[in-house]
């Protein structure tokens, strides 16, 4: 049936909007149009006012592919399927569902795996469909994190190449990236940034991308930044927080004379945040270091949760 015939045959007691949908698939507003758009998997109507409007069709299956999905299928390899095949899918034991490893560390192995053979297509695929399928915290703190652990752990035991772990870099810069466009928000912004010397920045592209999922505004600097331009721009931008990564030791103490000199720079007024695995170590170096050591995403989501709550209701997006 077309999309027009369906408009005109759609029932107003079988119309849901977007809301209802999420409440009763486990899907977020954001999957589900995402899921709609990149892979055509429901095709809503428009109501009067320009809503999305769902079937109970819609619904049921939106339930199964979240059920597959969850099961730790990719969304890009089940989205064409029939109803019927679908369904035969999702009453099958996935191998995934046979192994004592979760979803997600089938997909990180998934991930690896492609990697070895450098096939970036597939692994910027694999990627791409856990975010949109997960969200961006669970990708985060479920995907991500345990892919570039693994990748540095196993290059540091000469198991992986460099040039493995720049793909997965380049593939992660290009997707965070992208995810951070199109997300603008108001209030004073937590500008985040890679002190002078440092070019690792995976986890601030992950942090910036919590805390714009929170609703903060986030001023996204970049990475290897003299401490003159961050504290410039930190002005400039009436920052409440600025947050740094520090992640190479062999960048210590270059690292710690810029944060020092940055810490000296900011205003009293703006908090100043270590995150990576070597900020205990850059801080500890530093005279009456007065900012927060943040060793975990889930301890930095917890800070963003607090700087956002305290932003006037009235500058919020």
């Amino acid at each position: 049936m077309s999309i027009a015939a369906r408009r005109r045959r759609l029932p107003a007691h079988d119309a849901f909007p977007l809301r209802t949908v999420a409440a009763r698939t486990g899907l977020t507003p954001d999957v589900i149009r995402a899921w709609e758009k990149r892979y055509g998997v429901v095709a809503p109507i428009r109501g009067a006012r320009g809503a999305r409007l769902y079937s109970s069709a819609d619904i049921a299956h939106l339930r199964l592919l979240a059920r597959i999905v969850g099961a730790g299928r990719a969304i890009g390899d089940v989205a064409a399927l029939s109803r019927s095949a679908l369904e035969q899918l999702a009453a099958t034991r996935t191998p995934e569902s046979s192994t004592a490893n979760s979803p997600r560390e089938e997909l990180v192995a998934r991930v690896m795996a492609r990697l070895a053979s450098f096939d970036e297509a597939s692994v910027t695929r694999l990627l791409g469909d856990a975010v949109v399928a997960l969200g961006i915290r669970s990708f985060a703190q479920e995907v991500v994190v345990p892919l570039v652990h693994q990748v540095g752990e196993r290059w540091a035991a000469g198991e992986r190449s460099i040039g493995e772990e720049h793909l997965l870099t380049g593939t992660l810069r290009n997707l965070l990236g992208g995810l951070l466009h199109g997300r603008a928000t108001t209030g004073r912004p937590i500008v985040l940034a890679a002190p002078a010397g440092e070019r690792h920045e995976i986890g601030l592209l992950l942090v910036a991308l919590l805390a714009r999922d929170a609703g903060s505004g986030v001023v996204y600097l970049g990475a290897d930044l003299p401490a003159p331009d961050i504290a410039s721009a930190a002005e400039h931008a009436r920052a409440a927080v600025v947050g740094l990564s520090v992640v190479g030791a062999g960048n210590r103490a270059r690292a710690t004379r810029e944060v020092e000199a940055l810490q000296t720079a900011l205003s009293r007024e703006c908090e100043l945040w270590l995150g990576g695995a070597d900020a205990g170590a850059v801080a500890s170096g530093i005279s009456a270091f007065r900012g927060l050591v943040l060793e975990t995403l889930s301890a930095t989501e917890s800070e963003i949760a607090r700087v956002f709550a305290q932003t006037p209701a009235s500058t919020r997006p």
